[in-house]
C-alpha cells in the first residue's frame, strides 16, 4: 500500500533534484530514474523548459513522495512503480525519481517540473485529480503488484 502526497514549490528546483537523487538515500543511485531529462541536466533542462514555453512564473516544480509500510516492499520494486507511476501520469514533463532507502519505511521521491515540456501547460493539483489520478493510479500499479490499498473511508467532518 503507498501513501501518497504532491507538494506545490516555490522553491530552488536543484535543491529538490539533489535531495530526490542523494546517494546516501538511493543507494548510491541505483535507485534513481529520470523521464525526458538527463541525469546531471535534469534542473537545467527543466529551466530551459520553462524559459522555450515563456512560463517561469509561480510554481515552479511539483514534489510527489510515494510511501509503504516497512518490510511491506523491497526497494526494486518501490522504484518500479515509481517509475510506472511517472511514465503514466506525467506525460511530457520532466522528473527525476529517487526511491530512499535510508528510513524505516522505503519511499520514492519524484520531482517534476510544473511545465510540461510538450505542451507548455502548466501543471495543476486539485483535490479532485489527486483521487482520481495520483492515488488512483498509484493505487492500480499497487494492486497490480500484489500490494494492499488504503480503503477510502466516509469523512468525519461535520456541518
Amino acid at each position: 500500500m503507498a501513501v501518497t502526497k504532491i507538494l506545490a514549490r516555490h522553491a530552488r528546483l536543484d535543491l529538490a533534484i539533489n535531495y530526490a537523487v542523494n546517494p546516501d538515500k538511493t543507494d548510491e543511485e541505483v535507485l534513481t530514474a529520470y523521464l525526458n531529462c538527463d541525469k546531471g541536466h535534469a534542473c537545467h533542462q527543466m529551466l530551459a523548459t520553462k524559459e522555450a514555453k515563456n512560463n517561469r512564473d509561480g510554481v515552479q516544480y511539483y514534489h510527489i513522495i510515494q510511501s509503504f509500510k516497512p518490510g511491506e516492499i523491497t526497494p526494486e520494486l518501490a522504484h518500479e512503480i515509481a517509475k510506472r507511476f511517472t511514465a503514466e501520469h506525467l506525460q511530457g514533463y520532466e522528473a527525476v525519481i529517487g526511491t530512499h532507502v535510508d528510513k524505516g519505511h522505503i519511499h520514492s521521491h519524484i520531482v517534476f517540473n510544473s511545465v510540461n515540456a510538450d505542451t507548455g501547460i502548466k501543471y495543476h493539483s486539485t483535490l479532485q485529480n489527486y483521487y482520481q489520478q495520483i492515488r488512483g493510479i498509484s493505487d492500480r500499479i499497487c494492486e497490480e503488484n500484489g500490494l494492499s490499498v488504503i480503503l477510502q473511508g466516509k469523512s468525519t467532518k461535520t456541518v
